[in-house]
């Protein structure tokens, strides 16, 4: 199924490729012509995400609440999610919907010899910047190549950049805080082109999530107060009944 897809991208930026006449422009055009396709879907999906992070305090209250009855927390959350018209599950869809597209464009650009040795920035787009990443060569090439060193830099941090934004829990942003590190590690080993669509495409995202979702605003590690947590969304005993 990706390569039928990859095909299709590559003939699309082959003929982008007749008209600039320079690929790593052709990759930047071509990723964010992809973003716009898809932004319908990425917009369902950021509407979702913005839904629940809405409700993200008043779930805090309930999983405090019935924290030791997990039967009854999760009726409470679906009554929650019911009373607010939100599909916890509907942002998965959009996004599924997305990965063979994207995962088409990825397949397409990690083709061998597919720019001929074309540079962008004075670098390769079929070049991979290191090919031991952990070896002295390699540390020799990249401050040899500052173009290349800031590539693998801009890798990283857009990637940062996207779970500063996105991962507004305290504990998810500690668990995921090597993660920026591990994408620029392995930048060292995919094609510049890669790197280029990579960056490309985080940035793209980020604006698509302000434009859709706004600033992201923390959510307090410590969890809303107690007195303004909600009332039971479960049936009430009427008040006199005594309790059998």
């Amino acid at each position: 199924m990706i390569k039928p897809i990859a095909d299709v991208l590559v003939q699309i930026l082959n003929t982008l490729h007749g008209w600039i006449a320079n690929y790593g422009v052709d990759i930047i055009l071509l990723t964010l012509a992809m973003k716009l396709v898809l932004h319908p879907l990425t917009r369902k999906s950021l509407k979702s995400m913005k839904a629940m992070q809405a409700l993200a305090p008043q779930l805090a209250v309930l999983r405090e609440k019935y924290r030791d009855d997990p039967r009854a927390m999760n009726t409470e959350m679906m009554n929650l999610y019911r009373a607010n018209s939100v599909n916890p599950f509907s942002g998965c869809l959009p996004q599924l919907v997305q990965l063979p597209v994207l995962y088409g464009l990825f397949g397409a650009l990690r083709r061998p010899n597919l720019f001929g040795g074309e540079t962008f920035l004075g670098l390769v787009l079929d070049k991979v910047p290191c090919q031991h990443p952990f070896s002295t060569t390699c540390v020799i090439d990249l401050v040899r190549q500052p173009v290349l060193l800031a590539i693998v830099v801009l890798v990283g941090f857009t990637t940062y950049l996207q779970q500063r934004m996105t991962i507004s829990d305290p504990q998810q942003a500690r668990m995921f805080i090597f993660m920026p590190v591990m994408i620029a590690f392995f930048a060292l080993s995919f094609q510049v082109a890669l790197s280029i669509y990579w960056a490309v495409s985080t940035l793209a995202y980020l604006v698509e999530y302000l434009v859709v979702v706004g600033r992201p605003r923390p959510t307090p590690a410590s969890g809303p107060a107690p007195q303004k947590a909600l009332p039971s969304l479960l049936p009430q005993r009427p008040k006199g009944t005594k309790k059998r």
